[in-house]
């Protein structure tokens, strides 16, 4: 029996329009399908970095348990300082550098409950403020305090604080924290500091971890070191760093008579010559995924160290 003209057509077309549908399933199953090998690939290797960065942290413990137990004082010329070149792994690199955290101005020191304390840090927040070109008649200090302070209102007579009653009234509203700062990226967030240009200033020479422990004087740089006290100068502070270099400080009244900064510095309050929290960062370059993880190790006097924050991607 022949079929019409009309429905030979009809027919082609049919076949035709099931081909295309065919070949579009069959594009996208394959598409879907070289989406889910990429995704789970990259999980796989996600995780693989994550425990190859976990093993760096035991590594970076067991360096910094060693050093404890060989000597009492920590300086950049020892082993944990050292940074180490990316090393092979299966399936990409990794690498690490350990920095010492109380290097930095501790900005949970400015608020330790403690008034003697707590001005000796805020003066010495005050000075390294004005070494960075801070926004003039202004005291960043305040609004820092008030951020991590429990107290719902800022202290009278004081305009540069910054409560709730600040931080309700913005575009976008928020509150306080009233705890201790746990990442330096909090700052954006603190009046005074949401100028980005400001906070560019000062990260580099701050850093914020749950205890107010002293500023290392082996290892503060330049700009820490001028802000310990007044009358201390650029070219006296670089000449701390180059003293320290051959010759670690044994204690801090080593450091204060060997710089004849005894007229300079009367309080060594909320100064050390050894470390107990340090930062490791490390990053992992495995197959397409590549991860940092940032890891707070706190160590203590007998060589205990445990990892007491964590946090991928920032610090």
């Amino acid at each position: 029996m022949r079929l019409p003209c009309s429905q030979k057509g009809v027919a082609l077309i049919t076949a035709l329009l099931i081909v295309a549908l065919a070949t579009v399933i069959s594009v996208e199953l394959s598409t879907r399908l070289q989406l889910d090998i990429r995704r789970t690939s990259n999980i796989i290797a996600s995780d693989q970095a994550l425990l190859y960065m976990m093993e760096a942290e035991h590594w970076s413990r067991r360096i910094l348990r060693d050093d404890r137990l060989d000597n009492t004082h920590d300086s950049l010329d020892e082993d944990w300082a050292m940074e180490i070149p990316p090393l092979p792994v299966e399936g990409g690199s990794i690498q690490g550098k350990l920095s010492d955290l109380q290097a930095c101005f501790n900005l949970n020191s400015l608020y330790q409950n403690n008034p003697s304390n707590d001005t000796l840090a805020q003066d010495r927040f005050r000075r390294l403020m004005q070494q960075l070109d801070s926004p003039p008649n202004t005291d960043l200090s305040q609004a820092i305090i008030d951020w991590i302070d429990n107290e719902p209102n800022t202290i009278t007579g004081i305009p540069d604080g910054a409560e709730d009653s600040y931080y309700l009234n913005l575009e976008w509203p928020y509150r306080s924290a009233n705890q201790a700062i746990k990442s330096i990226s909090e700052l954006r967030l603190i009046r005074g500091f949401e100028d980005d240009e400001v906070f560019q200033q000062i990260q580099n020479w701050t850093c914020a971890f749950g205890a107010a422990a002293p500023i290392n004087v082996n290892t503060a740089p330049i700009e820490v070191l001028e802000s310990l006290a007044n009358g201390i100068s650029t070219t006296q502070a670089a000449s701390i760093v180059t003293n320290r270099q051959d010759t670690p400080y044994q204690t801090t009244n080593d450091f204060v008579t060997t710089n004849n900064l005894s007229t300079i510095i009367t309080n060594t309050n909320g100064l050390s010559i050894s470390s107990e929290y340090f930062l490791l960062e490390t990053e992992a370059n495995i197959g397409q995924a590549r991860t940092l993880m940032y890891s707070i190790i706190h160590r203590e006097n007998n060589g205990d160290t445990q990892v007491i924050a964590r946090s991928q991607g920032a610090y």
